[in-house]
């Protein structure tokens, strides 16, 4: 007990004391006539029953009952000092230097005060925590003995961190501009062979339980309950911009149409700042391209649709085109093998399922900004979606001659 608790206790006990005192000789006093003597012993047992109290707890306070399950983080402080960098970047997939970084970033807003019920967990372990739930399928419960921490905590914790993340770390995932966008632009041209490339667009689902409310809504074309993700990423698998969270059973195409980059680039607000290249007859400004669930537009370049009798013009610009979309198919496989947690249902409310993914997204642009490997058995074997059915392109003048005149260079300048 601190010093001065306990001269507030002492104080506290002499003043009782003194009161006490002078009540029993006004009670003994009392209107200058005698009293029961019976009746005030009885008034004074009690009152030095309350005094002993007083002093008891004075100078020996009760210790408080331990009211929660006592639980071992054993496993967590045997990681800590005995695991190899090998055995923890398997388990928690980042270096512990990337781990480092990330707890320098949000630990003021993952760290809670002690108080008189129990200890604060670290926040180094409440990082642990997040990274491991994202890196695994475990279930709470072998998450939470893991840790040495309540089941329920545990989801607490993984939306707390992830909320942080978000919070700290918000222009790890942006669309690049400037000297870092032409950079990407020559990059896919020199690897690929496709000019005015910025990046590539794909979509997954990432399964959940179904909500209470609206869940026919989050029925995807498997039958099974998800919630939609759009990406566009670059050549480098980082994560430039992110939509989560639309029902499993909307269209890539509505997710497209409703997002804010969709709006920027009808705007031509995208690739402020670039030059065109004038390609053929054409002056090409930067593109994304994408599979044949988008639509057809000058700043977004789909395959064209293919049957026995596709000219080879427009399968050698299928070819070309597929080549330089894997890097979103790649990134999705990195993210989902670093991620495992995405590759199953994910046990947690659908209304905050899209802050974790997009924290998780947050995390993978600094495993991959930071080096931190992806290891060949973290790869899964099918992580792309099923092909969405492929939308009409209607009043897509311009972008058809933007498309049929990639298709005569390519043709032109065989990669």
């Amino acid at each position: 007990m601190a010093p001065n608790e306990m001269e507030r206790r002492k104080v506290l006990a002499w003043f009782f004391y003194t009161r006490m005192k002078e009540k029993r000789k006004t009670i003994a006093n009392y209107n200058g006539k005698p009293v029961c003597v019976p009746w005030l012993r009885s008034i004074k047992r009690r009152k030095m029953e309350n005094l002993q109290a007083i002093l008891a707890g004075a100078f020996y306070p009760r210790i408080r009952e331990v009211w929660m399950r006592p639980r071992s983080s054993a496993w967590f402080e045997m990681v800590e000092t005995y695991f190899t960098d090998d055995q923890w970047y398997d388990n928690f997939r980042v270096t512990k230097g990337t781990f480092a970084f990330i707890l320098s970033k949000i630990n003021l807003d993952i760290s809670h005060k002690d108080t008189v019920m129990r200890n604060a967990v670290p926040a180094k372990r409440r990082l642990a925590i997040t990274l491991y739930f994202l890196a695994s399928t475990a279930e709470y419960k072998t998450i939470a003995n893991l840790f040495g921490v309540s089941a329920a905590f545990v989801c607490i914790c993984v939306k707390e961190v992830c909320h942080a993340v978000r919070k700290r770390l918000p222009t790890v995932v942006s669309f690049p501009e400037g000297e870092n966008l032409l950079q990407i632009i020559r990059r896919y041209e020199e690897k690929w062979g496709f000019p005015m490339c910025a990046g590539a667009i794909d979509g997954t689902h990432i399964p959940v339980l179904a909500p209470s409310q609206s869940h026919i809504d989050y029925v995807n074309r498997k039958g099974q309950h998800s919630i939609v993700m759009q990406a566009i990423v670059d050549c480098y698998y980082l994560f430039r911009d992110i939509v989560v969270g639309w029902p499993g059973s909307v269209h890539d195409a509505h997710v497209l149409s409703n997002s804010s980059i969709f709006e920027k680039a009808n705007s031509n607000k995208l690739f402020q700042g670039i030059p065109s290249k004038l390609i053929g007859d054409q002056n090409i400004h930067p593109l994304i391209i994408g599979d044949p669930a988008y639509p057809l537009l000058s700043w977004l370049m789909k395959p064209y649709p293919e049957n026995a009798n596709t000219p080879r013009i427009e399968r050698v610009f299928n070819y070309r085109l597929s080549c330089a979309r894997m890097t979103a198919e790649n990134t999705f496989g990195r993210w989902k093998g670093r991620f495992i947690r995405f590759t199953k249902r994910v046990d947690i409310e659908v209304s905050c399922l899209g802050s974790i993914v997009a924290a998780s997204c947050i995390l993978h642009n600094i495993c991959e900004v930071q080096n931190n490997a992806f290891l060949p058995h973290w790869e899964l074997e099918h992580v792309h979606d099923e092909p969405v059915m492929s939308v009409n392109d209607h009043n897509a003048n311009d972008a058809v001659d933007i498309r049929d005149c990639l298709a005569q260079y390519f043709i032109l300048h065989p990669y």
